[in-house]
């Protein structure tokens, strides 16, 4: 499974590089989109399943590069929340495609029925049925 993990890496990641991407990256942008907000650190680390230091690494790629800003609540100045950008909404735009195409090229030279089974091993193993 680690083997496989890291292999699945690599190939998301090559696609991704040229966007200024990782595979975290993208994903945090993506947890960004999905809730819909600016959010918390800690939610997008909760979302995510990562800890505080790993998200903070994210967001200052990801904000060095544009595509999210950090800025004090105005409702609680002891909380930062997190913005995706117009700069980010677009990098997503452009990068989950390529996301999708290293997926699915991984899955290709599996049969339907093969795919299916490991989509319900790999939910049974995350704990969600």
């Amino acid at each position: 499974m680690y083997k496989a993990n890291l292999a699945n890496v690599r190939v998301i990641e090559e696609k991704l590089a040229p966007l200024g991407l990782s595979l975290g990256r993208l994903c945090l942008l993506y947890a960004l989109q999905r809730i819909g907000r600016p959010a918390l650190p800690s939610e997008l680390g909760d979302d995510m399943e990562v800890t505080r230091a790993n998200i903070s690494g994210l967001l200052s790629g990801l904000e060095k590069n544009g595509m999210v800003r950090r800025e004090i609540d105005p409702s609680d100045r002891r909380r930062i929340l997190v913005h995706l950008t117009p700069r980010g909404v677009e990098t997503l735009k452009k990068a989950w495609p390529l996301y999708e195409e290293a997926i699915a090229g991984r899955f290709q030279p599996l049969s339907p029925e093969e795919k299916n089974a490991l989509l319900s091993l790999l939910r049974n193993l995350s704990g969600k049925t």
